[in-house]
């Protein structure tokens, strides 16, 4: 009867009577559904279509399922198309996955329609790449595995796990970070803090002055600020990104904070700029959409993209900060430059101060904890470069950055 009605020789109120009659629960309920949404579709009722076609999508029985199938790449056209699946971070608080799509792709589109199915994380609609996996296992931080069928593309959670998804572009992308259900903090574990060492491997040098060069500066602001960490405050457990001149993907920097349950992450850097720049000195930044010029075509430089795809960006991000994360974020902000220009003036009294500044800083952008960036001196300029040539002067800096972490932990924790 529904095909008789979408051929014009039947009546589709009547058609859709019958099928009342016989159900969607029963023997026949597969076929029964598949007639409902040619019926919907006959009526123009796309979305009620799409409705009745989803439990069909994974469980349609094979008698059906091709036809299932057909209707689905009628129905739910592809807006996109998955060139690669890349897994960062996996740990037992959590796990981060970046989809990378087609040039043409909708990401923002496939972004706000994935579903939270049951124990799924689902995105309708995709083509799938024939080089990625039919399934891709995990089975850490709340993500069992990634698996795709014709059209759909499925992250399986544990039970508790959540999923939150950010559409990026140039390459178009989408990130997915899981939280697994987090178990209580073991009695007397100290807060864990990670510090990033910006840039790393021979592609990403960051700025440089002479010999001087950003990536290597930083590791070793990194390995003196976690030894100071260890000095001031014994029971906090640190990670570094790094460890050696390495490159690291952005997605998996934060990814690993994540990942690890960190309680405090700290990218460190230096600034820089091929141009005359009135005043160097220490700025501290947070994540957040307003930002002024200067910053994002600094952000711009760090994310590895242009200043229009920061605005971008920054769109992106509204709504998706927790507001009392980003207090967090502030406070730490606070602490960190403080603390760093205070120990930097002891050596260079002329070290300005850049003050403390929102940004969409890519390496921030997930963090399940309080997030900055510190650019803790201005690799180019020449009195500053010359004091960081000096081992006296990054350890004061590396102490600076250890008490306003140490300072910060102790406001979290209300001590």
């Amino acid at each position: 009867f529904a095909r008789m009605a979408e051929a014009g020789e039947a009546d589709p109120e009547r058609a859709g009577r019958l099928l009342d009659v016989v159900g969607m629960e029963g023997p026949r309920g597969c076929e029964v559904r598949l007639a409902r949404v040619r019926l919907a579709r006959l009526g123009g009722q796309a979305e009620a279509a799409r409705a009745l076609l989803q439990p069909l999508r994974t469980s349609a029985p094979s008698a059906c399922a091709e036809e299932a199938a057909a209707l689905t790449a009628e129905l739910m056209p592809e807006v996109g198309r998955v060139m690669r699946v890349a897994v960062f971070g996996a740990g037992a608080s959590g796990v981060r996955v970046m989809l990378t799509l087609n040039e043409g792709a909708d990401a923002v589109a496939l972004a706000q329609s994935a579903r939270h199915g049951a124990h799924a994380l689902v995105f309708d609609g995709l083509g799938i790449d024939t080089l990625v996996p039919a399934l891709v296992p995990v089975g850490r931080g709340g993500l069992r595995a990634v698996r795709h069928a014709p059209g759909e593309l499925r992250l399986e959670l544990d039970a508790g796990a959540e999923g939150t998804v950010l559409a990026l572009g140039t390459p178009k992308r989408l990130l997915v970070d899981v939280v697994a259900a987090q178990p209580e903090r073991a009695a007397g574990e100290g807060p864990l803090v990670v510090l990033d060492p910006g840039h790393g491997g021979e592609e990403d040098r960051g700025s440089w002055n002479g010999r001087l060069q950003e990536a290597d500066l930083v590791l070793d602001l990194a390995q003196r600020t976690s030894q100071a960490l260890g000095r001031l405050a014994p029971g906090v457990r640190v990670i570094l990104t790094r460890t050696e001149d390495r490159p690291v993907d952005l997605e998996a920097r934060t990814a690993l904070a994540n990942a690890a349950g960190a309680d405090l992450f700290v990218s460190i850097h230096l600034n820089g700029s091929r141009e005359e720049v009135r005043r160097g000195g220490v700025t501290t930044f947070v994540l957040d959409g307003r930002s002024d010029r200067a910053a994002r075509r600094l952000a711009a430089r760090e994310n590895g993209t242009r200043p229009h795809e920061v605005t971008q960006l920054q769109q992106l991000l509204a709504g998706f900060h927790r507001r009392e994360q980003v207090a967090a974020s502030r406070a730490l902000a606070d602490a960190v430059h403080e603390e760093t220009l205070r120990a930097g003036r002891r050596l260079l009294p002329t070290l300005a101060d850049r003050g403390i500044k929102s940004a969409t800083f890519f390496v921030l952008v997930g963090a399940r904890m309080p997030a900055v960036l510190l650019e803790a001196s201005f690799l180019t300029q020449d009195d500053e470069a010359a004091a960081l040539a000096r081992p006296a002067y990054r350890e004061a800096l590396a102490e600076g950055i250890a008490t306003g972490i140490v300072r910060a932990l102790s406001q979290l924790r209300g001590t």
